[in-house]
């Protein structure tokens, strides 16, 4: 790892894994239509978020723009299909699992990765070429 390089394209990087890969781990509590709604979407991200993911860290702004446009379209997704928002929301009976386990299924496998992927986007695409 080289100390110059920006420490957010990494991070957007590492984001891109996890929210390929996450929701491989963990099974939902919700309805068959919704789980296979939230299924389909994860599925088509698989392959995009690999490529964009490796495209960002070798600062290519084709990987930036892939990135940007799959953030919208998954926010868009949440906005279209609010049932599925819950899903990435994890119950416990101990409150400090609920809040640490849905807080990195919201940031691996919902909306605010998302929103944080949008957020970096001006850095990203600065050191991209």
């Amino acid at each position: 790892m080289e100390p110059q390089f920006p420490w957010i394209l990494w991070a957007v990087g590492w984001l891109a894994f996890l929210k390929a890969f996450s929701w491989l781990a963990y099974e939902p509590v919700e309805p068959e239509n919704v789980l296979q709604l939230i299924a389909s979407k994860n599925l088509i991200n698989i392959i995009p978020l690999i490529i964009f993911g490796l495209g960002v860290w070798n600062l290519r702004k084709w990987a930036v723009w892939g990135i940007m446009i799959l953030a919208i379209g998954n926010l868009a997704f949440f906005i279209v299909n609010p049932q599925t928002l819950n899903a990435a929301m994890v119950y416990s009976e101990v409150h400090l699992y609920t809040l640490i386990l849905s807080s990195v299924t919201l940031l691996c496998n919902g909306p605010v990765g998302d929103l944080l992927i949008l957020c970096a986007t001006p850095v990203m695409l600065k050191n991209a070429s």
